[in-house]
């Protein structure tokens, strides 16, 4: 295991400190004065997941990102048990930072059964696909570029999964057919194959760069001159476990930009062209160029 991905694992070990009450370490190197977003969702999914029996799993989570959070500041995590059922469960979880709400998360877990299947199938190019050892790592990626899109801290900051950008305005091939951006991502190092970690690391890299994709058809990002961009809200479904061991290709894209807001959307295939996961977000955006 790289030290990135035991510091990652270290985010997402909550401390309990009572009933359905939990303590996450504040976060670092965010490229912004406010918390990053996945790392709330990240730890909020593991405040639900901490209380909910074995033998369900997380299948939805929908949040809303109320504040910006402290970097380096602790986070309270309160837990509410809406309901436990015999096939489902649900959870309310509150992030909170010296009295203030930053996040509200509703988790939905459920037992797994077998029945009817269909999904979306993989891009068309999904079997031609660069593969991901013959792209850069995403450190190096960013050295590559002058200048840097981004805040350089955050850029050059190794998060314990490893991204390999297939498409995106930094990358050489640009942007994908629906102008927004897609790559592999995987853990850097392996780590025991549990379904609830798996699963929060998945809602913490979800928020990476899904936001992004509302300003790729401007060709901006969020580190442009002029632009401001924070996340709204954020929902999540997970149609299987995630097992993220093994190289997974996430397709990103705008769906929507308009009246100061954004929403983009995206898929997660394992290496078998299996949907695994599903995200959306809205994103409040403001240019001022």
């Amino acid at each position: 295991m790289t030290s990135a991905l035991s510091e990652l694992v270290n985010i997402l070990t909550l401390e309990k400190i009572g009933d359905d009450l939990y303590l996450g370490v504040g976060s670092k190197n965010d490229g912004a004065d406010a918390t990053y977003g996945g790392h709330l969702l990240g730890q909020a999914t593991k405040a639900a997941i901490e209380t909910v029996e074995s033998g369900k799993n997380i299948h939805s989570l929908h949040a809303y990102f109320l504040s910006g959070g402290i970097p380096g500041e602790a986070i309270t995590y309160f837990v509410e048990r809406l309901r436990d059922g015999r096939s489902f469960c649900s959870r309310r979880v509150v992030a909170m930072q010296k009295n203030k709400k930053l996040l509200e998360l509703n988790a939905s877990f459920c037992v797994k059964r077998v029945g009817l299947k269909f999904s979306v199938d993989a891009p068309e190019d999904f079997h031609s696909l660069p593969s991901p050892e013959s792209l850069p790592r995403y450190k190096d990626l960013m050295l590559r570029q002058d200048p840097i899109p981004f805040r350089e801290d955050w850029a050059l900051e190794e998060r314990g999964v490893d991204v390999r950008v297939v498409n995106a305005p930094w990358g050489s091939a640009g942007l994908s057919d629906r102008k927004g951006i897609r790559m592999w991502i995987r853990l850097d190092g392996q780590l025991k194959l549990d379904a609830a970690t798996h699963a929060a690391i998945l809602a913490y890299q979800s928020d990476e760069s899904l936001a992004d994709n509302v300003l790729t058809p401007f060709g901006l990002t969020w580190g442009s001159t002029g632009v401001f961009l924070v996340s709204l809200d954020h929902s999540m479904w997970f149609h299987d476990v995630i097992d993220l061991n093994s190289w997974h290709f996430v397709e990103q894209w705008p769906v929507y930009t308009g009246s100061e807001r954004g929403v983009a959307s995206a898929h997660v295939w394992n290496a078998k062209g299996n949907l695994v996961a599903s995200f959306t977000q809205e994103a409040l955006v403001r240019f001022n160029g």
